[in-house]
């Protein structure tokens, strides 16, 4: 009996380990990917701003 309820014991705390290894996996690979993609809109935003900017205008150099 007392082997058998160790048993029991050591297959739960397995069985517990990767599903709270597969829930802080899920977690971090949706913090990454929420970053990744404000960090590209960012850096798209950025671009376009500064090619929509007047597109003659010459960048002086003794102005800046």
């Amino acid at each position: 009996m007392i082997e058998t309820t160790a048993a029991w014991i050591v297959l739960y705390c397995i069985l517990g380990y990767f599903i709270a290894w597969g829930i802080y996996s899920t977690i971090k690979d949706n913090a990454f990917q929420s970053g990744y993609w404000k960090g590209r809109k960012d850096g798209f935003d950025m671009h376009r701003r500064i090619t929509d900017a007047k597109r003659d205008q010459v960048f002086d150099y003794d102005k800046n």
